[in-house]
């Protein structure tokens, strides 16, 4: 009888999980960068212009999504070499509402700076909005997040991260074809406000599959 009921559980949920839509997704990115290190008495800007790919797996409320850029640029220091910026993250979010998502996961970002190269590693929560404003072509987004824990390699005590992210992506009516352009920010403070890194830049996408 156990095995029975075992047998009925497991074929009802293959059947569910059969009948849901698999919503694969596959972005370019590039992403013009600019990170701005603020310490007592100096401060110093990296700019560059990142490029990377955006994957996600969509299956009904539920979405994983990774992303990878990296790139390379200079500073407004005198005498500077080029610099790498590289950028990644894993997430798993939730759909509760049909224009609100939830995400979690892990966001890891490294680039070079006087002294030696910043890395760092958040666990983050996000929260991103969607609305409709020109039909079904064009969607408008917000979101926002901000870290839970934190991984960095320098001295000074982390205090807190946060940033998001708003833009429109543009799709076709009768192709799977989309667009994206956004614009970020992200603000880090440490050492109770002695070291600030902020970064911010543009984000352009061109891909298929939808949200």
């Amino acid at each position: 009888m156990k095995t029975t009921l075992a047998v009925a559980v497991l074929v009802a949920w293959a059947g569910n999980l059969a009948a849901q839509e698999l919503r694969p997704g596959l972005i370019a990115l590039g992403v013009p960068t600019r990170v701005r290190t603020q310490v007592p008495g100096s401060a110093e800007v990296l700019s560059a212009t990142a490029l990377g790919v955006e994957g996600a797996l969509s299956v009904d409320r539920w979405r994983v999504e990774l992303a990878y850029i990296e790139g390379a640029g200079t500073t407004d220091s005198a005498g500077t070499t080029s610099r790498a910026v590289v950028e990644g993250r894993a997430l798993l979010g939730f759909r509760p509402r049909p224009w609100l998502e939830l995400r979690a996961g892990v966001h890891a970002r490294s680039y070079a700076v006087t002294g030696g190269t910043l890395r760092w590693l958040f666990w983050e929560l996000r929260a991103r909005g969607e609305a409709p404003f020109i039909g079904t072509a064009a969607t408008g987004y917000g979101e926002l997040w901000r870290a839970l824990v934190a991984d960095v390699n320098i001295p000074e005590r982390f205090d807190h991260a946060q940033g998001g992210e708003a833009g429109m992506v543009l799709r076709l009516a009768r192709a799977p074809l989309q667009a994206r352009i956004g614009y970020r920010i992200d603000h880090l403070a440490f050492g109770g406000g002695t070291r600030l890194e902020t970064v911010d830049g543009v984000v352009i996408g061109v891909g298929v599959g939808a949200r």
